[in-house]
């Protein structure tokens, strides 16, 4: 069967737990990719400064769905953003502050399609952690005002990364019953979730360069990991998920790969694939 179009999430899923990947190889099997005419997208919760970096050599000829959906670029050409309302960025705040507490949230992260900013007071473990996913990272005199202190500039993303005592399921819960219906909210892994405009999915995203490329949902293949993966997952017969992913996961994909993603499953996927089409 035809295939022009090839989607992976990146961590635990195309890169390794060390956040890498086997460059040789990848340059080989993108090789091949072009050969065929067949697009590469990357798709992450992480901001597109952050791809853009995993991928320098390959930018203009990928393309890229970053922080869960809500930035989509072909290159660097920005496709199509879904900013977040400012009273909505406002509710969210009021939120986090009514139910948690400096101890329960180790990161909090707003972005922009570009930039993200975190408090002044965050550690420097912690930013050092956040710089690994956003890369344009700014500290900022109070982060949950940042909608006050700059009211011309478009948010996208808002990331929680919550301590290890907190129940990830119960903050779902608590946050569904009290964020505005603009917004969604989704686990990310990490102890992480990701609050965004209702329209900025991965598979809203995936869905906006399936109609550039023409693409039908017969032709795309996806790989991923986790919960915020399941739409991407669902779009397509051909999808994937990682050897090392949940079960809930793995039963609700099309396939489980052979390889994990510290033993670049994917790719070895990929090429399987290409042996086979």
């Amino acid at each position: 069967m035809k295939i022009k179009m090839i989607a992976t999430d990146l961590d635990g899923t195309f890169l390794r737990d060390n956040h890498t990947y086997n460059h040789r190889l990848f340059k080989k099997v993108f090789r091949q990719l072009q050969k065929r005419g067949i697009r590469f997208v990357a798709a992450s919760g992480s901001s597109y400064p952050r791809l853009k970096r995993e991928f320098a050599p390959y930018v203009d000829q990928m393309g890229f769905v970053s922080q869960n959906g809500s930035v989509i670029h072909l290159g660097d050409k920005l496709i199509q953003d879904y900013p977040i309302d400012s009273r909505a960025l406002a509710r969210v705040m009021h939120v986090l502050d009514r139910y948690y507490g400096p101890r329960d949230i180790n990161q909090l992260v707003v972005s922009g399609p570009i930039h993200s900013y975190v408090d002044q007071t965050m550690d420097d473990h912690n930013f050092k952690i956040v710089k690994t996913f956003y890369e344009e990272v700014h500290r900022v005199p109070d982060i949950r005002h940042i909608f006050v202190s700059s009211p011309d500039e478009e948010f996208t993303k808002i990331s929680i990364n919550f301590a290890n005592h907190v129940n990830l399921a119960r903050v779902a819960a608590t946050l569904d019953n009290f964020l505005p219906a603009s917004l969604i909210i989704e686990n990310s892994g990490f102890n992480t979730d990701l609050i965004g405009n209702a329209h900025g999915t991965e598979r809203n995203g995936l869905a906006l360069l399936q109609d550039y490329f023409a693409c039908a949902p017969s032709e795309i293949v996806t790989f991923g990991d986790n919960e915020n993966d399941l739409g991407m997952l669902a779009m397509t017969a051909q999808s994937y998920a990682m050897q090392n992913a949940h079960q809930v996961i793995r039963m609700q994909a099309g396939h489980v790969t052979t390889a994990d993603n510290n033993h670049d499953g994917v790719l070895k996927t990929i090429q399987q694939i290409l042996k086979n089409n």
